[in-house]
């Protein structure tokens, strides 16, 4: 999980000197060039990989240490920029200014808003209030939405409120700028442990989650909620996990509603997993299978490419999917409106696979039979 190879980073970077703050806007490009971070203003931009859409982020400049906040992830991870503004280092990517350009206005902080408090917002995530995950949502933090996907999954009451004594964000005393108690060295220590206690945090949810509970779906009136969030927000690992709810509740067209999303904003392989499913247009949709199926099933790319279910196939029908032994795993498929299949586990997930002709010549085994 990104979050937790992004700690070694945090723990790194928690005692490096102060470097003076001459960031441009513009465009950074790391030295193999698959990475850019673009600044639209000196507090505002985004990273970008090649073949990914863009993560929003944050500079937040309150502690010794700069760091960028990035929005979906959750996560503020340290830099140094150098004195001149031509460089900016993490802990393994350097990146060298390219293009400078026109700032544009830095955007309002509200005492009480995510961006407000910076580092410190994304710190609180984990164990934020319903009342703070939303807030954080409405103000465009993706990491903001993701915990209220995990509020909702883990049966937290999810309540909007006004009060923003209950929903604000804030930084300690020593970590607020342009006030006389702000302490840049003492802010940097705060910081520090306030980002490695949230990141404990998530690595004790982790491994003390149920698997059961996260292959169970939302309620329809949740997920109808975070799908209109994703579609509001457009915030690309939000709507990725908004997808994966959809399409364990067996509602494929929403899911790839959700996914285009995260096509839309640049993330090349949500295109290749869309683009064959939007084709089907009204056969979208799940039929239960009553038989299993026959002869061999392929799909335009992915992990698993190839389906056989020719005989001596180890499949069996399970709830109207199909599970099938292949190469030591077991996948489930389940039938399209069209009778192509649809993949549904980690391996084939919104694969879409389509009869390949003349390979149809086999006995399907009996419901049941081959299974393990």
């Amino acid at each position: 999980m990104r979050l937790l190879t992004l700690l070694p980073a945090l723990l790194l970077f928690a005692a490096l000197p102060a470097a003076a703050d001459a960031l441009r806007c513009g465009e950074y490009r790391s030295t193999d060039g698959g990475m850019t971070l673009i600044f639209t203003s000196l507090s505002a931009g985004y990273r970008r990989d090649d073949g990914s859409e863009p993560e929003p982020l944050w500079v937040d400049r309150s502690a010794a240490q700069a760091r960028l906040v990035m929005l979906d992830d959750g996560v503020a991870l340290p830099v140094r920029i150098s004195a001149d503004g031509q460089r900016i280092e993490d802990d393994v990517v350097v990146y060298t200014l390219r293009h400078s350009r026109d700032c544009a206005s830095e955007p309002s902080a509200i005492a009480g808003n995510c961006r407000a408090a910076g580092s410190h917002c994304v710190a609180q995530l984990p164990t934020a209030s319903p009342g703070q995950a939303q807030r954080a949502c409405d103000e465009g933090v993706g990491a903001g939405c993701s915990a209220l996907l995990r509020q909702l999954r883990d049966g937290s009451p999810a309540k909007a409120t006004d009060d923003v004594g209950a929903t604000g964000f804030d930084r300690p005393p020593a970590c607020r700028e342009h006030t006389p108690g702000h302490d840049p060295q003492a802010c940097e220590a705060l910081t520090a442990d306030a980002l490695a206690a949230a990141m404990q945090r998530v690595n004790q949810r982790l491994l003390q989650e149920d698997e059961d509970t996260l292959d169970s779906p939302l309620p329809a009136a949740a997920r109808d909620q975070l799908q209109q969030r994703c579609l509001h927000h457009r915030s690309g690992r939000f709507c990725v996990d908004v997808a994966a709810q959809q399409l364990n509740a067996l509602e494929p067209a929403l899911a790839v509603q959700a996914l285009q999303v995260v096509c839309d904003a640049g993330r090349v392989s949500a295109c290749g997993r869309t683009a064959p499913l939007r084709e089907l247009g009204a056969d979208l949709r799940l039929v239960p299978l009553q038989r299993v199926p026959c002869g061999r099933y392929q799909a335009d790319g992915g992990v698993i490419d190839m389906l056989d279910f020719g005989d001596g196939a180890h499949a069996r029908l399970h709830e109207g999917a199909v599970q099938l032994q292949q190469n030591g795993e077991t996948l489930v498929l389940r039938q399209l409106g069209n009778g192509d299949l649809l993949g549904m586990d980690n391996q084939t997930a919104y694969q879409r696979y389509q009869p390949v002709p003349g390979t149809a010549q086999c006995t399907p085994p009996r419901e049941g039979s081959g299974s393990p």
